[in-house]
């Protein structure tokens, strides 16, 4: 203000012309700073429009990505499980006492199989050529027919046992399943309390199966 100011009106216009310079100049820096101004906003609009976009890739590709990676890596785990599982059975409802010995339940499992009565009804000399790599009570199950993990080291031997529990009649408290990972035991559990609560002739068209390969355990239509 002092480079235009006047004391007095003896030379008003030279002081309008110090005032319109004075303007002039403060306009021309304003104008110097909005362009810097609006520089910065440009940047960081396009940092902003990066960021944008680098969020937009995150978000629909890469999260998806691991995603993805996570469930296959989860299901090749399982995978492994399932395979090691594979030669082992859970024997349900045969009775026996808290606390007894492998041996003890090894004939337990023998007899069982071969029983015509309450059992699987299966060759005697089938079941004593069956070779067990592991038998023994589990810790569920009601104390007095805890359930039986059998392991066995022939695949058709587990496969002819399976195939003989299916035609044990409907609740007679017996049963054989294939031994699972814990997520997959629970699955099936899930499976099988969807399928109670159908009707006797939805019942009668479903079917529990195991798969190799993801879910491993599903409820299917039998083929008519």
């Amino acid at each position: 203000m002092a480079d235009y100011e006047c004391k007095d009106f003896a030379d008003i216009e030279k002081c309008f012309q110090k005032l319109h310079v004075y303007i002039n100049t403060q306009v021309e820096k304003l104008k110097v700073k909005q362009e810097q101004i609006d520089d910065r906003v440009k940047i960081l609009e396009n940092q902003a429009e990066f960021a944008n976009g680098e969020l937009h890739d995150i978000h629909n590709s890469i999260i998806p990505n691991l995603e993805a990676q996570i469930v296959e890596e989860a299901n090749e785990r399982l995978k492994l499980e399932v395979w090691g599982k594979k030669w082992t059975l859970i024997i349900r409802g045969l009775e026996g006492r808290v606390g007894e010995s492998p041996k003890v339940t090894k004939t337990i499992v023998r007899i069982w199989l071969n029983n015509n009565k309450k059992g699987l009804g299966m060759d005697s000399e089938l079941v004593k050529g069956m070779l067990f790599t592991a038998v023994h009570r589990l810790p569920n199950g009601p104390e007095q027919k805890r359930n039986i993990i059998l392991r066995l080291s022939n695949l058709t031997d587990r496969d002819d046992i399976l195939t003989a529990a299916t035609k044990l009649p409907r609740g007679c408290g017996y049963g054989v399943v294939p031994d699972l990972p814990p997520s997959l035991a629970v699955r099936r559990g899930e499976l099988l309390a969807e399928r109670s609560k159908m009707s006797s002739e939805e019942k009668r068209k479903c079917r529990l199966v195991y798969l190799n390969e993801p879910p491993f355990v599903q409820l299917v239509k039998k083929r008519s």
